[in-house]
């Protein structure tokens, strides 16, 4: 719980902003959820010709096979580390965010400070240097990663390459945008990839994940190697630069005043992990005139079964139909109050049969839309003009950040 705090709403000023709408996504281990994901946000951006940016808060046991405590698993090999980098590079490329979430998944609400500090300070030990600047090849096109099929793969076997889920044989064409496309199986524990592939999600039982090779390495951009043939990078002499992570949300949003005193310290712009009443963002910081950070909780409007995440309404057996409604009017509601951001926080969990996750497509694609309410006489009538879907880093910069 925040008790010490100094907190504060951020004014909306005289600047006018746009109406923010975030989308978010916890965990990152399923391959398939970052494409599902990426290939929505990419089709729609084509479609409506405005952009989608989504964030990606990842947990650092998904890049590390270390053995250090985690609730949700970890990395089992270095393969399925290079595949899930790539794939976190691929959604920087596109206009996204990758953000904290911690490292194996721990309620940190009663920890201390020095447990806060020591948490971010192993998941920086791992995260930075994730993922880089975009590089771009003389043909405008993200210069790494790429992904090419198998030599010896078949016309519609796992490795070769496609172009639509047709040209594969009982498998999905897996679209990675510029990175590649390419036909790759279903998997988990008793499905297991092919020599040469490996599964994001090896030791799922029921559910399943996607087998895919790891990207082409090295990669040599104008006669320079930014990553060796083992996918270490080369900063020296390259024009690889590190992004730097600086947005969180905590595991079971178990946020403290400690947590906050940690991001603080490092710099953090932003913090997702507090059930917020509507209203505009709020500023946090220890002490007055001190560095602040921005709130941008998840708020459960009027009439909202829970809190716009997936679990929460998981968690009351609420269908998807109704998480979708509350999503809409929750998009009006917050437009109608002077255009607060609204966020929604899922995972890449397939809860009641995916239906959750058809609930967030269908609020981005309301959002791109503007809201859109047909009248008596059919007429059409825009509820929240002008809204934007964004990453919160996008959000935070908007509203100010941290200082």
């Amino acid at each position: 719980m925040l008790s010490q705090l100094v907190s504060a709403p951020v004014s909306p000023g005289a600047a006018p902003r746009p109406f923010f709408f975030t989308a978010s996504f916890d965990g990152s281990q399923r391959y398939a959820g970052w494409i599902d994901s990426l290939r929505f946000a990419r089709d729609l951006a084509k479609t409506s010709g405005k952009s989608i940016h989504f964030t990606y808060f990842i947990n650092s046991v998904y890049f590390d096979t270390a053995k250090v405590p985690s609730t949700i698993g970890r990395a089992q090999s270095r393969a399925e580390i290079l595949v899930r980098r790539a794939l976190a590079q691929i959604a920087v490329n596109e206009g996204h965010e990758i953000a904290s979430h911690g490292v194996g998944h721990h309620d940190g609400t009663s920890w201390s400070l020095e447990q806060w500090r020591a948490e971010l300070a192993a998941f920086h030990a791992v995260a930075d240097g994730l993922v880089y600047a975009p590089i771009r090849d003389a043909e405008g096109r993200a210069a790494f990663p790429r992904f090419s099929p198998r030599p010896d793969a078949a016309a519609g076997e796992a490795g070769s390459a496609c172009r639509v889920d047709t040209d594969c044989r009982a498998m999905r064409c897996a679209d990675l945008g510029d990175a590649g496309r390419l036909c790759a199986p279903a998997c988990n524990l008793k499905k297991k990839c092919s020599e040469g592939s490996v599964c994001g999600a090896p030791f799922f039982r029921q559910d399943e994940d996607v087998c895919l090779p790891p990207p082409d390495l090295p990669v040599v951009v104008d006669g320079a190697t930014l990553f060796d043939g083992r996918g270490a990078p080369r900063l020296r002499g390259t024009s690889l630069r590190p992004l730097t992570i600086r947005g969180f949300r905590a595991p079971f949003l178990g946020v403290n005043d400690a947590l906050i005193e940690a991001l603080l310290e490092r710099g953090y712009r932003y913090d997702t992990s507090l059930a917020a009443s509507p209203g505009p963002p709020r500023t946090l910081a220890m002490r007055r005139n001190g560095p602040t950070l921005l709130e941008l909780g998840l708020t459960a409007w009027p009439g909202a079964r829970a809190i716009p995440m997936d679990y929460n309404y998981m968690q009351l057996k609420v269908t998807g139909e109704r998480v979708a409604a509350d999503y809409r009017a929750s998009l009006i509601a917050a437009y109608q109050a002077d255009k607060v951001p609204f966020h929604i926080g899922h995972h890449f969990a397939q809860w009641e049969g995916g239906a959750y996750h058809r609930a967030l497509e269908d609020a981005v694609r309301f959002a791109v839309a503007e809201c859109p309410d047909l009248g008596a006489a059919g007429s059409e009538k825009k509820q929240c003009p002008g809204a934007v879907v964004a990453s919160f880093r996008e959000v935070a910069e908007a509203w100010g950040g941290a200082k």
